[in-house]
């Protein structure tokens, strides 16, 4: 499953600087996820399958509204594109678009 592939990378600590959330270092969060401060997004993806069907092109965390979010991109069956974004603390999704 390309989707498991993806998000396994990042829980072990493969978040690309360049694509985290610029106040977040890849360091950061890896500290936080060992900490329990945050979830790993394998645990975000266990919490959401339903809503995070489909294949995934983009992963992000970044700072939103005060709150440290993963923002997922995703393609779904219909080959519309949605922004999940999804409280890394709770697992909640906060937002939900498709992207035009």
């Amino acid at each position: 499953m390309r989707i498991r592939s993806v998000f396994l990378a990042m829980v072990v600590g493969m978040i690309n600087p360049a694509y985290a959330g610029s106040d977040i270092s890849d360091k950061q969060v890896r500290a936080w996820v060992k900490e329990g401060k945050i979830l790993p997004f394998e645990e975000i993806y266990a919490r959401n399958k339903d809503r995070l069907s489909g294949h995934l092109l983009d992963l992000e965390i970044e700072q939103e509204h005060g709150r440290i979010v993963y923002e997922a991109e995703l393609l779904d069956a219909h080959g519309d594109v949605w922004e999940l974004y999804i409280d890394a603390v709770t697992g909640e999704v906060v937002k939900e678009e498709q992207d035009d």
